[in-house]
């Protein structure tokens, strides 16, 4: 048994080495952008998200995560940094004048405007709420049609 296990995990670790190898050589280079383009980005992958069912939402997150899975760890952080926040990216001196922006923004809103920009944001939140309940759900439908238990029981806890 010990045998089978040492052969079929040294074929394994020379199939990862093989294929990684091959993928070294296509994505060296880290991707550079913009702010301009950071910001775009995520309202692109919104709408483009807004009108798909739950199960083209599940493809299109299966789909990009197997292309983070051919990245580099510093490609990975790289683009995660881009479309999480732009300020993530942003130097200390750039992250002050920003908020500093934002501040004087917010300072000009009437109390109506920003009475509207916090419905827009609990708007927001409650569908972000619906969508991970959705996931939640099919992902359970996913356990039990495979005969899976909805949540492994340990014994040590």
């Amino acid at each position: 048994m010990n045998n089978r296990k040492f052969i079929g995990n040294t074929v394994l670790v020379l199939g990862l080495l093989a294929a990684g190898a091959s993928f070294a050589d296509e994505t060296n280079a880290t991707p550079t952008t913009t702010q301009q383009q950071r910001a775009s980005y995520g309202t692109e992958v919104r709408a483009k998200m807004a009108n798909m069912t739950p199960e083209q939402r599940e493809a299109f997150r299966a789909e990009m995560q197997a292309k983070m899975a051919q990245m580099t760890p510093e490609q990975r952080a790289a683009f995660r940094d881009d479309i999480r926040s732009p300020m993530a990216s942003m130097s200390k001196e750039e992250r002050e004048t920003f908020r500093a922006e934002m501040k004087a923004q917010m300072d000009k809103m009437t109390p109506e405007e920003r009475a509207n920009m916090k419905a827009e944001h609990m708007e927001h939140r409650a569908e972000h709420r619906e969508q991970k309940a959705e996931r939640v759900e099919m992902r359970a439908e996913r356990r039990e049609a495979m005969g899976r238990p909805a949540k492994i029981e340990r014994p040590g806890k």
